[in-house]
């Protein structure tokens, strides 16, 4: 048995809140975790939105079905069959979307990510496949993805980052993230804990967005 590949063009697909604008100050990727769809995390934003601000919802190039062959359809952004096709095709799609918006002509602008669980790994990869200019980046329960849990690359380690977990999180241990942070000792990070679990609320997404630090 022969395995063999080829590039294909595919739609992909995305949600914003607000608009590209002279206004605009802020600029935020956000970055879904797995069995989501990009509107659905999206929804916690909303309210949030100002003429300063833009946000930028992708979502994952895999769909299926929630409940086996029933229930909603939501999307993931990897497996671990054919991995590196996997990633090498996310980050095409989330490089090719960060450059439609032409961020990198307005240097006044904050480009900031939010990660959350599945998407914290898959921002990080992201994040290490070009060198666009990052302001912040978000680890909402979600780790870095493991190829750099033994030394953190100087790329990952000069973007100033918050991690944020739920006390009741039965998917992230707190160890998880202490060990996160050990990695990050020498780095401007901060670590936010809120009451509750594997989720990403109204409330915390308030209380990040308006975090200037």
């Amino acid at each position: 048995m022969l395995e063999s590949n080829i590039e294909i063009k595919k739609t992909a697909r995305y949600f914003t809140i607000g608009k590209r604008s002279k206004q605009t100050k802020d600029v935020w990727f956000i970055i879904h975790g797995y069995a989501q769809l990009a509107k659905n995390i999206l929804e916690k934003f909303e309210g949030l939105e100002s003429d300063e601000i833009l946000f930028v919802a992708p979502e994952g190039l895999n769909k299926f079905y929630s409940r086996g062959f029933a229930g909603n359809p939501v999307a993931s952004w990897m497996s671990s069959e054919d991995r590196l096709n996997e990633i090498k095709d996310y980050c095409a799609f989330l490089n090719q979307l960060y450059v439609s918006f032409e961020l990198e002509k307005n240097p006044q602008i904050n480009i900031n990510v939010f990660g959350f669980s599945q998407g914290v790994t898959t921002a990080s990869r992201w994040i290490m496949s070009n060198n666009f200019r990052f302001n912040k980046f978000v680890l909402y329960a979600g780790e870095i993805a493991k190829e750099y849990h033994q030394y953190l690359p100087v790329r990952l380690a000069n973007i100033p980052s918050v991690f944020v977990r739920g006390n009741a999180d039965s998917l992230v241990a707190e160890e998880r993230i202490e060990n996160l942070m050990r990695l990050y000792i020498n780095t401007k990070h901060k670590l936010i804990n809120f009451d509750g679990g594997h989720e990403v609320t109204a409330e915390m997404a308030e209380l990040i967005i308006s975090d200037k630090d």
